[in-house]
Order: C-alpha cells, then structure tokens, then sequence
C-alpha cells in the first residue's frame, strides 16, 4: 500500500467527506426551491475553490517541472470555474435571478476547459509518440467521427431543427463543445502515447473526464430546455472538481512512490484501442435507439450510423488481419524459441554431463550436502568415502549421511564446521579417520556455501585423504632433524676435542717424569681415555660430514672399527651382540669414508630396530671381504625376524616402512641404495622370514694400489726420544689449557716455545722474533687460522712453509678447504704430543733444507 504525508491524507480525508456530504445533500433535497438553489451554489463554490487549493498546493510538493506546469494549468481552470460561480452566485443569491447569457459567469464555466486541454498537451509533451501505422489512422477516424456524430446529433441537430432553446444557446454549446474537447483530447492523446505519465494522469483523468461527461450532459439537457438547478446532475461538476482535488492532494505522494519503486504506468495502446471501440459502439447505439423511439425517420441519423458502421467494421476486419498475421508471427516466435529452449536444453545437457565427468575424474570425494547432513549429490570417491565407512551411513528413509566415516571427534569437528558453513563460512580443517585398510588416516575438508537468492540451501563438501601427504611431511621433517643434529653433533664434538686435547697433553707431559708405579698407571688411564674420547668425536664428525663426490682410497676394517665405536655402547644396552669378522687384508674401497660411514651406520640402526622385536638370541655380524680382483664387499647380517618376501622389492623406495608413524622416516635403505649405486657398487638382501636379514654391499676396489702392501701402523714409543737440537715454536691456540700443556711438554723436551692466544698477537711477536716453527688453530676468536696464513704471506712470506694447522675439526667446508688450499702440515685434536714433536721437528728440518 502507498504511504502519504500528513498533509495529503488530510486533503485526500477533507475531498472524501466533502463528496459524501454532498452526495446525502443531493439525495435528500430540501422541498425549499430556494434552499436547494443555495445548496448547489454552495456545493459549487467549495468543490471548486478546494480543488484550485489542492491544485496550486501539488505544484508546490511536485519535483518533476513538466508535472508542476500541469497542476498549474489544471489549478487555473479550477480558478476559473471558481471565479464564474462566485459571480453566478452573487447574482443567484444576493440579486436573485440569475445572470443574463452569456455572462461573466459563463465566462469562467468555460475557461476551465481551456486550461484543462493545456494542461492535458503540456502532461503528455516530451512522451513518446506511435509510429502512425493504419491502426492507429483507424482508431483517430473512429473517435473523431464519434465526437463529430453525437455533438451534430445532440447539439447542432436541435439547433438546426429549431428545438433547443434560446436561453443560454451559447453557453451551452461553448460547456459541449469544451466537454467533447476535452474527451477527444484524452482519447487521442491516449491511442498516440504508449505511456503516459502515471502520477498525474492516472489520478487526474477520473476526475476531467466526470466533469466533462456531466457537463456534456448538462449542456445537451440545458438546448433541450429541461435542465434545472439542484438535480442530481449538477453533482457531476462537484464530484469532479473534488476527484481532481483529490488527485491533486495524492500525486505528490504517488509520484514519489514511483520514483522510489523505478516503476512508471504503461498506458497500453491495447487499452486505449478498447475504451475507442467501446465509446464508438455505445454512441452508435445510442443514437440508434434515440432514432427508432422518435416518430419519423431521420435520414441523417441513418447516414451517420451507416458511416459509423463502416469504420468500426474496417476497424474490427483490420484487427483480425492484423490478429492473424500476429499469430503467424507468434507462432513463428514460439517455434524460434522452442528451438532455442531444446537447443539450450542440449547445451545444458552436454554440460552438466560434463560436470559430471569432471566430478567423477577428480580424484578427491565432492559432495553436496543439505543442512542436516544428508547426501544431495556425490562423485564415485564420495560414494567410496560413506561406503567404506565403519558404521552404517544409510537412515531411514534411503537418505545418507556425508559424515557417516567419521566417527568420535572427527564427527563432532565436522558437525561444528558444517553448521558454520551454513552460516555463510568458509571452513577448512581436517579430521581422523579409518582407512578401508583398517589403518588410521587423516583427512582435509572443504566446506563452501552454496547461495541461492540470498539463502543457503546446502553446502559443497571437499574432502582429500592427505595421510600420505602428512607422513612424507613427517618423514620429511625427521630428515631435517636429522641434517640438524648433525650440524649440532659437528660443533659439540669440536668444543670437545680443545677439553680432551689439554687432558691428552697433560698427561703426556707427566707421563715423561719418573712416576710411582700406581700414580704412572692412572695418568695413563687418564691419557688413554682422552684419546679414546678424541676417537669418538673424530668418528662423530666424520659420520656428521655431509657427503660429496670426493673419493679417495678408504679401509673398510677402519670405517668399520670407527662406525661400530660410535654404537657400541647403546648395543650393549639392548644386550645385542657384535661380531666383526673382518679380513686380515684390509681391503680397501675407492669412496667417500663418510658416506660409507654413513652407508654402515644406517644398516646398523636397521638391523637394530629389527632385533628389538624378538627376544631370543640378538647378533649383529658385520664383514668385509673381498670380491674378486675388481671389488671388495661389506655384509651386515642380523639374527632378526626376517622382511616378508613380498615387502622385498620395496625396502629400498623413499619413505616405505613398516614401522609406526613417527618411529622411523623410511629414508634409511633408501639412503643406502643411493650411496651404493653413486660409488659404482650395488646393494643386495638375502632374508628367509624368521632367520633374519643379510645386506650385502659391494663397492668397487682402486686398481692402483691393488698389489701395494699395507705396512704395520706405526708403534708410539712409551718414552719419547731425547731432542736432537733446541727448536724455537710460537704457538697461536685461543685455549689457555691447551697452550700451557703444550709450552710444559714441549719445554720439557727442550724447545724455545712462546704461546699467544690469537693471530694478531703472533703477528706482534714474529715482528721482534724469529721461529723454527709456527702452530696455529683454526678456529678462533678475532683473527682465524685462515685469516692469520693471508697476513703471514704478505708480511713474513719465508715462515708460510713453518707453519703447522691444528683443528678440533677437519671435516667441515670451510676448514678442509682451508687445509687443502694451505698445502701444510695439520693436525687433528686431541693429537698426540710425541706426534707434534715429530712432526716440530720434520717441518724445521724441511724448511731448513728449503733454506
């Protein structure tokens, strides 16, 4: 319903009752001539002087110009009608006879139709017209040859004939001639404009055309000589004049009602072309009727009916030509879009059959849900999901659930999300599940809300089974662990070996006194203990190394003493035990010791974790041997239960193992497989379930020194020689412990020997002092072991072949690049202080003969 402002529903309240009242008054007339006259100039003065005030108070509450101008011009007429009975009035009432005609009244009566006709061309100015078609000339002829008819046969007939009456001649024919005017206009003006503006001629026209049929009436009652003041037809006017108030008081409102809703009223031709038809036919036959109830024949009558029946005939034949070829024209259009329907149809079709190959390819489970959960559509991986669950997914009723493999906490996560989705959200997560193997998974959900007019009916479920993706980012993340030990295992160890070198050397330097026999013993200890520390974060960084191509004559007894050391004591711990049978001969291999290392140590884990699973008799056995003239082999035989036969072929592949999720990463045979085959060699397994495992890895042998024959290691003597020649050493070690070990042995032996802490302060030194030889660290605060051989060769160029590296740490890049690029003599700590005497006085011998 349109809402109105306050003021329009007062006017709009205010035309209603006035109209009401007046309709009692005329029903109900007074038996009093004189009162009846004093009620219908009354009636007429108020009903046309509230209509000008409506009128003139829309043009002030109008936005559209075009509408204001209208209002105006209809208001004027109201102003005009009013100014003729204020005097038709004052002559009725205060003279007491009416005025002579034609009058200043009369005047006034007619001016409203003038302004009512601007007012109409000024509403409908600026509106598109018809195209002028036969239709449209028919339909004009039509009306104008209507109007024409009744206005010669009620208005101009009489006058000819000499029947209408004198009194008021003019004025009469001027209200007829304005009502028919006034008519024809709106009928033309309608049958031209397809659309008309709706908030003015809409609400005005009920009122313009009351008052001009009534007037038209009048008029024609008025030459007749049988019109008399205060009839039931003088309500017309009143009724009229108020309709337009109304209107007037409404159009405001309705106008912006309009605007509001972006909507205008059609005038539709259609219409228009009916109310012509309907208005043609009821004046024809009305004038027909009035001709057989008159006494004589009138010829005129009968030529203008025959004239009117042709036209209307002519009209009715060219609508039912036109209505047929519409038809043609329809039925053409409907078998056009018919076509176009089926055409449309089949792409929707060819389409959705499509979708839903596409759906059935995608390898994930889609599925289409509605807010309790139920199965609206699904792709065959949807289908497996819900079939292959644990529980029954099927309800009553055939309908199934979407979330019916879940159960536990994956349901209850999976019901919390799927009722926010329906709230409008975007959810993702993911959720446990049992696999149709039986093993636990874990699945990633999508939930996306599928909007329909502003609602959401159902939900597009998204499910992916990433178990295989979460273990690979498992084992993925371990192997980085992994690489990071290592790193950790590398800088531990070397922080280790300064300790273990100032306690090897220590003991060295007691161990050259005369010692009680008991006290000889534990320094003894003490030495072996450090040297056998500093053989085991020698193994560590060896093990922590990362791999390279690099390749050099390695012993296989050797990597296997130092591999097997780094194990021991944890073996010993699970009461498994070792056998290391290893030839006498000591092959040897050409390969990277750390990756072989590496290779051995992984296949000791493996077997390891194989033996912790039975509880009889635990042995690792670990060979070598050689192969031939061409390779040599390394085998690692177990006790354990055995690896299926059907399992075998996929030991080696990435990631592949038997274990539990986070006990293993199911990169270590793969790790060996790769560094077998990138050294030339092969990795085999020979393994009968219940009498365990054998690998067997065979790796290629150097054919250069196949028939050199390896002497016996040398023997370190219990008491160190006695010095040949003082020799003067600068010692450069950041480790205060470690240097005053050094300074005590090697005073002890009688050498010349200063120590400094750091490269700058041997720099110093050499400026005032000259030295047989020069040990330096590595790795040390302020200026490095690499930094101090840079500033050796540019400032002492002759003391580059004295110098001796020492590092806790050879294996890491910078360093062995360091040691490689050098071309000096280095020592690893914790050395042997009887070593670093020989090799003292092997570099001063050297640079001596250089000299």
């Amino acid at each position: 319903m349109m809402p109105l402002s306050r003021p329009g529903r007062v006017l709009a309240s205010i035309a209603l009752v006035s109209l009401v009242a007046m309709v009692v008054l005329y029903a109900f007339p007074s038996v009093d001539r004189r009162t009846v006259h004093v009620v219908a100039d009354i009636c007429w003065t108020w009903s046309a002087a509230f209509a000008t005030y409506c009128c003139f108070a829309a043009t002030q509450r109008m936005s559209a110009a075009e509408q204001r101008r209208a209002w105006r011009w209809i208001g004027a007429g109201c102003a005009s009608f009013l100014a003729g009975q204020l005097v038709w009035t004052y002559y009725d009432l205060w003279r007491g006879a009416a005025p002579s005609y034609p009058s200043l009244a009369d005047v006034g009566f007619l001016g409203i139709y003038a302004c009512l006709l601007v007012g109409v061309m000024t509403l409908v100015r600026g509106q598109p017209t018809r195209r002028a078609d036969p239709e449209l000339i028919l339909d004009t002829v039509l009306v104008s040859f209507t109007a024409g008819a009744l206005v010669y046969e009620y208005l101009l007939a009489p006058l000819i004939s000499g029947r209408a009456a004198t009194a008021g001649l003019v004025t009469s024919l001027g209200w007829s001639i304005g009502a028919v005017a006034v008519l024809w206009m709106i009928l033309i003006q309608m049958l031209r404009r397809p659309v008309s503006p709706a908030a003015t001629a809409t609400l005005v026209l009920p009122g313009v055309l009351v008052f001009a049929v009534g007037n038209l009436i009048y008029a024609v009652a008025a030459l007749g000589g049988t019109s008399q003041a205060g009839r039931p037809l003088d309500l017309t006017w009143d009724a009229g004049l108020l309709l337009i108030a109304a209107a007037a008081a409404v159009a405001p409102d309705y106008t912006y009602h309009l605007l509001r809703s972006s909507s205008s009223t059609p005038g539709p031709s259609t219409a228009a072309r009916v109310v012509t038809l309907a208005i043609s036919l009821a004046g024809m036959t009305g004038m027909a009727i009035v001709a057989l109830l008159r006494a004589g024949p009138e010829p005129d009558v009968a030529i203008i009916l025959g004239v009117g029946m042709a036209i209307v005939a002519a009209r009715v034949l060219y609508s039912l030509g036109v209505d047929r070829r519409y038809e043609r024209v329809l039925e053409d259009e409907v078998a056009s879009q018919t076509r176009s329907l089926m055409s449309a149809l089949g792409a929707t079709a060819s389409a959705e059959r499509n979708l839903r190959l596409l759906m059935e390819a995608v390898p994930d489970a889609i599925t289409v849900v509605d807010r309790d959960g139920h199965v609206l559509d699904e792709n065959s991986t949807g289908r497996a999901f819900v079939n292959a669950s644990a529980g029954d997914a099927r309800e009553r009723g055939g309908r199934r659930s979407a979330l019916g493999w879940l159960d536990g906490p994956g349901a209850r996560i999976a019901r919390e999300n799927l009722a926010a989705a329906f709230d409008g959200e975007l959810r993702r997560f993911e959720v446990p599940f049992q696999r149709p193997d039986g093993s636990d998974g874990t699945g990633q959900v999508l939930l996306a809300p599928v909007r329909e007019g502003g609602r959401i009916p159902k939900v597009l479920v998204l499910v992916r089974d990433i178990t295989e993706q979460r273990r690979t980012q498992t084992q993925l993340q371990q192997a980085e662990k992994l690489a990071a030990m290592g790193q950790l295992v590398s800088g531990v160890a070397h922080e280790i070996n300064n300790p273990a070198a100032i306690i090897s050397g220590f003991a060295q330097t007691l161990l050259l006194d005369q010692l009680a026999p008991d006290h000889r013993e534990t320094v003894q200890m003490m030495y072996d203990e450090a040297t056998r520390i500093g053989r085991i974060t020698s193994n560590l960084l060896a093990f922590a190394r990362g791999g390279s191509k690099e390749r050099t004559l390695v012993e296989l007894n050797e990597i296997v003493r130092r591999t097997f050391a780094l194990r021991s004591y944890h073996l010993t711990t699970l009461n498994i035990t070792v056998n290391l049978e290893l030839d006498e001969a000591n092959p040897k291999a050409w390969a990277n010791g750390a990756e072989v290392q590496q290779l051995l140590l992984n296949l000791l884990i493996n077997a390891e974790q194989a033996l912790i699973t039975v509880s009889d008799r635990r042995v690792i056995t670990i060979r070598t041997m050689a192969a031939g003239e061409e390779g040599v082999e390394l085998q690692v035989a177990d006790t354990g239960p055995g690896i299926p036969a059907a399992i075998q072929e996929k030991i080696f592949d990435p990631f592949f193992t038997t274990k539990p999720e986070g006990t293993g990463t199911g990169l270590g045979l793969s790790i060996c497989y790769g560094i077998a085959h990138d050294h030339g060699g092969r990795i085999s397994l020979h393994s009968v379930p219940g009498n365990g495992a054998t690998f067997t890895v065979s790796l290629p042998r150097d054919a250069r020194t196949r028939q050199r024959s390896t002497p016996p290691p040398m023997l370190i003597p219990v008491e160190a020689r006695e010095p040949d020649a003082a020799l003067s050493v600068l010692l450069i070690d950041d480790e205060e412990g470690l240097r005053r070990a050094v300074v005590s042995f090697l005073k002890r032996r009688g050498m010349h020997i200063i120590a400094v802490e750091d490269g700058g302060d041997a720099l110093r030194v050499l400026r005032r002092e000259r030295f047989d030889v020069i040990v330096s660290d590595v790795r040390m605060p302020g200026m490095s072991g690499g930094e101090f051989l840079e500033r050796l060769r540019r400032e002492h160029p002759a003391m580059v072949n004295r110098l001796i590296f020492t590092t806790g740490d050879t294996f890491t890049a910078d360093t062995s690049s360091l040691l490689k690029d050098a071309g000096v003599p280095s020592l690893v700590k914790p050395y042997d202080f009887v070593k670093l005497e020989e090799v003292l006085r092997q570099v001063a011998e050297a640079a001596k003969t250089s000299t």
